[in-house]
């Protein structure tokens, strides 16, 4: 029976390309760009908190302070262990899911990303010279009769945040049509199994974009956490540099 997917062993490859390297470049600035978001998020949360505390407070002592930042930090903590159990459950599906993977595809094999490497890396050579690094993961491309879409394999939670991972899941659902009507209509008397495997492959990515999303919040959780003690202690002396 006739496979409609060709898997791609994942490699650290040397490239030392112009156009790779300015896209080693630009992950800097990349992360730079991450650190502003992050820096966005912590003081949208302060403000916010600032405006709580100014609405419910009318005499800023610390009797009056304490109080009101133990509901915070409460609220702030209530997030991050909730979420930490569904972080972690879409952890544990994502390897469940990437081990059925590789029992139902023999060809592939156990290659798995060091998380230390970079997808764009350099090192340097001497003085004046650099060697750039470029990580590929395993990939698996699957065909219907006219297209091909090739994804990416995350193997690894460093993965999570340096591969497309939103415009694959994008990529998998709008050719899932194609591949589906391909592999029925070519496999009307056996199990779909080319389409079980595009399910897995989907399920890994929604796997990671759920963990994603449940720890951007249980950032936001932390800032409460933060932004509580802060206020809890220094509420009297911020409004009244403030005002």
């Amino acid at each position: 029976m006739e496979c409609h997917y060709t898997i791609r062993e994942g490699e650290l490859v040397l490239n030392n390309s112009r156009k790779n390297k300015m896209i080693a470049y630009s992950m800097l600035f990349i992360r730079f760009f991450e650190l502003l978001m992050l820096i966005f998020t912590f003081g949208a949360t302060m403000y916010l908190t600032y405006v709580i505390f100014r609405k419910c407070i009318t005499k800023a002592t610390l009797a009056a302070c304490i109080p009101l930042g133990s509901i915070f930090a409460t609220f702030g903590s209530a997030i991050i262990s909730v979420l930490s159990l569904y972080c972690n459950k879409q952890i544990s599906l994502f390897q469940e899911n990437l081990s059925a993977l590789h029992e139902q595809i023999p060809e592939m094999s156990s290659w798995k990303r060091w998380p230390f490497l970079k997808r764009y890396d350099r090192e340097i050579i001497n003085l004046r010279k650099h060697n750039y690094y470029t990580l590929k993961n395993p990939q698996i491309t699957f065909k219907s009769e006219s297209l091909s879409l090739s994804i990416a394999l995350p193997t690894c939670t460093a993965d999570f945040y340096d591969l497309p991972i939103f415009m694959g899941i994008v990529k998998m659902i709008c050719f899932y049509k194609y591949f589906s009507q391909t592999v029925l209509r070519l496999n009307n008397t056996k199990p779909p199994k080319d389409l079980f495997i595009f399910h897995c492959t989907l399920m890994i990515y929604r796997n990671i974009i759920r963990y994603k999303t449940g720890t951007f919040f249980m950032w936001i959780g932390s800032e409460f956490v933060l932004a509580s003690i802060i206020f809890s202690f220094f509420y009297p002396s911020i409004s009244g540099l403030i005002l």
